[in-house]
């Protein structure tokens, strides 16, 4: 606080030599008067606003603080969805070829007898195993006992046995370890016979588009 009174009984700041409130005399020169900055307080921080408050029920009131809301998460635009196109498996490069049927084997004794099994187009095994393409409910047959294989290239029907323990037998004559066959030979693996009857001979195959000619 100001303690320094100039002549005319106003209170100024003590380093302050003329007194700006008293009237300037006539005839004496003005001189520009220049008050001393004055350190400034740093402000002090706001007090912090209460958390609003809910009573809570109960045989005591007691007020519980409410949780601040929870921040919206802004609105991601998702992308444009892309539309899926179904391919058929036909149109698929690699797809495999569709095996037709070349010819069959018909059962002639046990319980095969009279049945007709296809022989298609690439491997035919014949076995034991229910996985094979051809079974051979015997004994005395390995689970995987030959293969028939169709050649469409060559237009041949060979039949090869697979390391067999009994023996793949055409004709009656065993085979070491393939054989060719012809219409009408019989197969013989263990004691199950059958006949070979090829629906592909001369001047009769599948082509590309699968017609007979």
């Amino acid at each position: 606080m100001a303690d320094k009174r100039c002549e005319n009984g106003h209170f100024i700041d003590e380093s302050w030599d003329l007194c700006p409130y008293c009237p300037a005399e006539s005839g004496e020169q003005e001189i520009p008067v220049v008050r001393p900055a004055r350190a400034v307080a740093p402000a002090e921080p706001a007090p912090a606003r209460p958390m609003p408050t809910t009573p809570v029920s109960g045989p005591r009131r007691t007020e519980a603080p409410v949780a601040p809301a929870a921040p919206i998460a802004p609105v991601v635009q998702m992308p444009p969805m892309e539309r899926t196109v179904a391919v058929l498996k036909s149109d698929l490069s690699g797809a495999p070829a569709k095996r037709y049927v070349v010819g069959w084997l018909v059962g002639l004794n046990g319980a095969t007898r009279g049945e007709s099994f296809p022989v298609r187009i690439g491997r035919n095994v014949l076995g034991r195993d229910r996985r094979s393409d051809i079974m051979i409910t015997d004994d005395q047959a390995s689970s995987h006992h030959a293969d028939l294989v169709f050649r469409p290239e060559e237009r041949r029907f060979i039949l090869m046995d697979h390391n067999s323990t009994n023996g793949t037998y055409v004709n009656e004559v065993e085979i070491e370890p393939r054989r060719d066959l012809a219409v009408q030979d019989v197969i013989r693996i263990g004691s199950q016979t059958f006949l070979f009857m090829p629906l592909i001979q001369d001047g009769f195959y599948w082509d590309d588009e699968g017609a007979l000619k």
